[in-house]
């Protein structure tokens, strides 16, 4: 009697493979300066964290990547020729996330990456007199530089041809390329400080103009230009308080000025004050004014009559 065939057994699912990156390292005599030629086959990899500064040159087809690590979330243009600094001792995550058109093929990106010693980065900053704090580079990307892209065609020339003028030569040049990232980096900082200070005003005005509405977070950043988790830091760097501290802040100082005008003349101006100042419950308005000030908002209404006008 024949026997029925036994089942298969169930296939294991398949994970994908995230897209090894290849790496040429090229000969150097010098110790501070070393040169890797990267190949990125897939959309997604990791930078794991090594004890030197790269900078990698972009000298394949631009691309637009996700970026995810130590201070959030954020979006990078690599164009032909721009430049990726990566911090020394730090772990990111790239990703394209960007759908691509309907037959066309993932593009591998092409780096030339110096890989540069802490030592020589140092020697840089205080050769230029730059602070320790300026000294620190971050993950960014550098393009529309036409003296960068000088400098890193002309280090990556000298690298590939095995260094001829000696590993001083090319340390020389190497130095030369990181004070030019450093010097970038501090005056775009400038800028970006400036920026973020007239984003904190413009987003400070429209929130003291619609303390009677919603105030998202979502809105405010879009408001700022930036991310929502880069724009809580920056809120709070600026402002000192959280956004919702500080919206909870002005409703407080606009409830006081409005119970001190209306006096207690006005019947049901607790209410009013309230829908004026955001809340939509006048029993949730009451319990943040008297955590604010101690008192219920009749209360102090009452205390602060015939008194000088509440500062804003």
């Amino acid at each position: 009697m024949l026997r029925p065939a036994a089942a298969p057994p169930p296939r294991a699912p398949q994970i994908p493979q995230i897209p090894q990156i290849s790496r040429k390292i090229v000969a150097s005599p010098s110790r501070h300066v070393q040169l890797a030629l990267v190949d990125v086959a897939g959309p997604a990899h990791e930078i794991e964290p090594q004890p030197y500064l790269r900078i990698s040159f972009n000298i394949g087809p631009g691309y637009s990547i996700d970026v995810s690590g130590p201070e959030g979330r954020s979006v990078f243009h690599c164009r032909r020729h721009s430049l990726m600094v990566i911090p020394a001792d730090t772990a990111f995550v790239h990703h394209t996330a960007t759908p691509r058109p309907a037959g066309r093929v993932h593009r591998p990106a092409r780096l030339a990456t110096f890989r540069i010693s802490g030592e020589l980065v140092q020697e840089c900053a205080i050769g230029l007199g730059l602070p320790p704090r300026d000294a620190v580079l971050r993950h960014h990307v550098l393009a529309g530089d036409d003296v960068l892209r000088g400098l890193a065609q002309g280090l990556l020339a000298d690298l590939q041809a095995g260094c001829p003028d000696g590993a001083l030569a090319t340390e020389r040049a190497a130095a030369v390329l990181v004070g030019r990232v450093l010097l970038r980096q501090k005056r775009d900082a400038a800028n970006d400080v400036a920026l973020i200070d007239d984003a904190m005003t413009l987003v400070a005005g429209y929130i003291d103009a619609n303390l009677q509405q919603p105030l998202a977070l979502e809105d405010l950043a879009g408001i700022a230009g930036l991310s929502v988790f880069h724009f809580c830091r920056v809120f709070r760097e600026r402002l000192g308080a959280t956004p919702h501290q500080y919206i909870l802040a002005r409703r407080m100082a606009l409830a006081r000025r409005l119970l001190w005008a209306r006096g207690e003349a006005a019947r049901g101006s607790v209410l009013d004050v309230a829908l004026a100042c955001g809340f939509a419950s006048p029993s949730h308005f009451s319990a943040q004014f008297k955590r604010s000030t101690g008192q219920t908002p009749s209360q102090w209404q009452r205390s602060a009559a015939g008194g000088s006008p509440p500062q804003s």
